[in-house]
């Protein structure tokens, strides 16, 4: 019995390597470690036992390549074929994955599509596929392409960023940060960063950032947010959409009491304000102040363009 398990050995192992390539591209040494560390095969990983691996997939009909050094399997057992619709949405996909402003999110997605790739009869070579993940910049606003850049860069370091920028009376404003994520909205890229001493989150947009700081203290990745409760009214009521940060505490037939906990000061004060007579402000009683003072710069500038 143990003479008959040890011939299916190198089977196994050509099932074990297609598995590996299936997965993604490896080196050979890469390959070898990977097999290691299955104990059900022997230590026997010479490059003539590899050649017969890749020639035996190969009679199979799946071709192996080496591109740089590294093995990539061209095909699958089984191949899709894209429709065009699909095929634009993939394309799409790899065109814009910069958004994604993180770079284990950015190698997930390339290990994703090279995975996928394999089954693919109608899509793209590999080469295509690695000049899509080449950094080229994004912007022809040098300064705002170094800018999105030094944030990547950043918030792989995960230490704590000091920011000055400009607030909206032009006046700068610092800020210290623990980086979340960097966001693309209409446009525009905002940077987003607990900060600790509001015990809030941030969003501050890239374009009014004058100076960036990297500090010498870790990120402790643990955040204590200050929850704002506010009251609405009315029509509002009856169709306000709660956001990802929100959560119903109390409700009666015309009003809804919400808490928010993530969303940053300055942008929930503003859309609050928007809401007019039909919202007010429960807790705390430093956000009812803020409001009011918002209340009363608008006034004020109305009054003066009168």
């Amino acid at each position: 019995m143990l003479k008959s398990e040890k011939n299916f050995d190198t089977g196994l192992r050509i099932l074990e390597v297609l598995k590996i390539l299936l997965n993604n591209n490896f080196g050979k040494s890469e390959i070898i470690n990977l097999l290691k560390n299955n104990s059900k095969f022997e230590n026997v990983y010479t490059n003539e036992a590899f050649i017969k691996y890749f020639n035996t997939l190969e009679i199979a009909g799946l071709k192996v390549n080496k591109i740089k050094n590294k093995y990539e399997l061209e095909n699958a057992l089984i191949n899709i074929e894209l429709k065009e619709d699909e095929k634009k949405l993939l394309l799409y996909i790899l065109n814009n994955y910069r958004v994604l402003h993180n770079t284990s999110d950015e190698d997930a997605l390339k290990s994703a599509i090279i995975k996928i790739n394999k089954f693919l009869s109608n899509f793209e070579n590999i080469n295509l596929i690695e000049s899509f993940f080449i950094k080229q910049p994004k912007f022809t606003d040098n300064i705002k392409e170094n800018l999105v850049e030094t944030f990547n860069k950043l918030l792989n370091d995960n230490l704590l960023v000091k920011i000055k920028y400009k607030n909206k009376q032009n006046k700068e404003e610092e800020v210290i940060l623990e980086l979340k994520e960097i966001i693309e909205k209409n446009n525009n890229i905002y940077v987003i960063g607990y900060c600790k001493k509001q015990e809030r989150n941030k969003r501050i947009l890239i374009d009014t950032i004058t100076s960036v700081e990297q500090m010498p203290q870790k990120s402790t990745n643990v955040s204590k947010n200050t929850s704002v409760t506010f009251e609405i009214y009315g029509k509002l009521a009856s169709l306000y959409k709660l956001k990802p940060s929100e959560k119903l505490v109390d409700f009666t037939e015309s009003s809804r009491t919400i808490s928010n906990t993530d969303e940053d000061k300055d942008v929930l004060l503003k859309r609050l304000l928007k809401y007019g007579e039909n919202c007010k402000i429960l807790k705390p009683e430093s956000y009812q102040k803020e409001l009011l003072s918002l209340t009363d710069d608008i006034l004020k500038n109305l009054e003066e363009k009168q």
